[in-house]
């Protein structure tokens, strides 16, 4: 439980709005957007059958509101904004199209970790020797900044790796697009719209995420996995693990390298300290020769669903943080 002010809760809000250049908006778009969404659903008969068109619209839509929840972990405690969607023009197209999408897509997950118990199996397996360190990297506000183009080319480089019929291809991505431009929200009876990224708590926000990074690691680091630069890497959602060999790279190459890797991304790295790091819910030991994994009993627990393709879960609303105000 966090208590905050409601002064300063509205300071942290206001900060986020302004470090990633949201736009304010002069009135609210919804009845647009709703428009919209009827006319395209409608000629769209390769995915959505017509007696489902009905189905993809909310009878009553209202514009997404902002919940804001804490990062007590993080320095200054930011907000991770969670955009509530339920009533949005598109949220149950955009339901409907993320399981659409996952039965398109057949995603590698080759980096991707699924629960620390994976984790923990994969690193007890690794030969570690007295040259190798550990890092740990945080993709800062990863749902803000993913870029509306870089999401429609990975998407269409996906669907056409997986042999995806033309006329389909193309629906998937007119709807597709509708969707992202609907990424805006409601605050204060203000309407904010950001100039890139997805909308945190849409249904297909977490499938489109790991569409995007999946992508960008099969270009970039599956070649530094190749030529030794990197010894491990991993991924849960937007927290990176890392093993490097100093004979061949440090810290610093490494974190130039992956902020290089798209300019709307920002990697943020913490190196380990007396050997160890902490990973998730694990604090994570360098031996001379092994890796030594301690659980950490007490916290969060991560929730994912096994059920799905897309292996990466959604992260927790808030991670469990419930934010009161005063």
């Amino acid at each position: 439980m966090v208590i905050i002010d409601k002064t300063d809760m509205e300071q942290k809000i206001n900060n986020f709005i302004s470090e990633n250049n949201i736009m304010e908006l002069k009135k609210d778009p919804t009845t647009t957007y709703h428009k919209r969404t009827q006319q395209l659903v409608n000629k769209c008969t390769n995915i959505i059958e017509r007696s489902k068109s009905t189905y993809m619209l909310n009878i009553k839509p209202e514009a997404p509101k902002l919940n804001a929840y804490i990062k007590t972990h993080k320095s200054n405690e930011p907000i991770r904004p969670m955009i509530d969607n339920t009533l949005a023009p598109a949220y149950k197209l955009a339901k409907y199209l993320n399981n659409k999408i996952k039965d398109y897509i057949d995603l590698p997950n080759t980096y991707v970790i699924n629960n620390s118990k994976e984790l923990a199996g994969e690193l007890k397996q690794l030969h570690i020797g007295d040259h190798h360190r550990m890092i740990t990297m945080d993709i800062k506000d990863l749902y803000v900044n993913l870029p509306k183009q870089g999401r429609i080319q990975s998407t269409t480089t996906w669907l056409e790796r997986n042999k995806v019929y033309k006329e389909d291809k193309e629906q998937i991505l007119q709807l597709l697009k509708i969707i992202i431009e609907q990424n805006y929200f409601q605050h204060n009876n203000k309407y904010y719209k950001p100039t890139k990224g997805i909308a945190m708590g849409s249904p297909i926000s977490g499938t489109l995420a790991e569409i995007y990074l999946q992508l960008l690691e099969e270009h970039h680091v599956k070649h530094w996995i190749g030529n030794g630069d990197l010894f491990y890497y991993k991924r849960y959602v937007d927290d990176i693990l890392i093993i490097t060999d100093t004979r061949k790279t440090d810290d610093n190459i490494i974190e130039n390298r992956m902020n290089n890797i798209d300019n709307n991304l920002e990697f943020k790295i913490t190196a380990e300290t007396n050997h160890s790091i902490n990973y998730m819910d694990m604090t994570i030991v360098r031996k001379s020769k092994s890796i030594e994994i301690n659980i950490h009993k007490k916290t969060h627990k991560h929730k994912h669903n096994n059920t799905s393709k897309f292996q990466s879960p959604a992260r927790p609303q808030g991670r469990g943080i419930q934010v009161l105000h005063k």
